[in-house]
């Protein structure tokens, strides 16, 4: 993951400083999950965890093998944001 991050800052730096600068921004997150759901049904898939670029690579290739003839089937895919939930606490009553 920390390879795939280094090439995108890179390519960000060489198409526009700017670029590196959102794209450290929108990464901030513990990975990317790729899902695809079938409005037809209401099934929602998700794949994944995966870096930035795998998850791109994953939506595209799932996008194909929904419409292998590119006919526009209903189907949904995209690249959602993963944030793992904070380390689990003791719970406690509130009060004194």
């Amino acid at each position: 993951m920390e390879h795939d991050l280094e090439h995108q800052r890179a390519w960000a730096r060489w198409a526009d400083p700017r670029l590196e600068e959102r794209l450290v921004e929108l990464d901030a997150c513990d990975g990317y999950v790729v899902l695809v759901w079938d409005p037809r049904t209401d099934h929602l898939d998700a794949h994944g965890p995966f870096d930035g670029l795998a998850a791109t690579c994953a939506a595209d290739r799932l996008r194909r093998w929904a419409d292998p003839a590119g006919g526009g089937v209903d189907v949904e895919v995209s690249v959602a944001r993963l944030h793992y939930p904070p380390p689990r606490t003791e719970w406690r009553p509130a009060g004194p």
